[in-house]
């Protein structure tokens, strides 16, 4: 698998839509950067799985209060 990633292969790992991850970078939950004047979002790869980790840990968190 690639390092970066485009918003279409996030969406696919998180069985998301792809407007979901714009507004995750948009609210900063997902760090990115714009490629070019009107190219979309790159994330990498790590930062994808810190996104995930860290809802992972949300949740046992919250299972765990229960």
């Amino acid at each position: 698998m690639r390092n970066i990633l485009i918003t279409k292969e996030v969406a696919e790992m998180l069985r998301v839509s792809e407007e979901y991850v714009r507004e995750l970078i948009r609210q900063r939950k997902l760090k990115a950067y714009k490629e070019g004047r009107r190219g979309g979002f790159r994330i990498m790869l790590q930062e994808v799985e810190r996104y995930i980790n860290q809802k992972h840990r949300e949740m046992e968190l919250s299972h765990r209060g229960k």
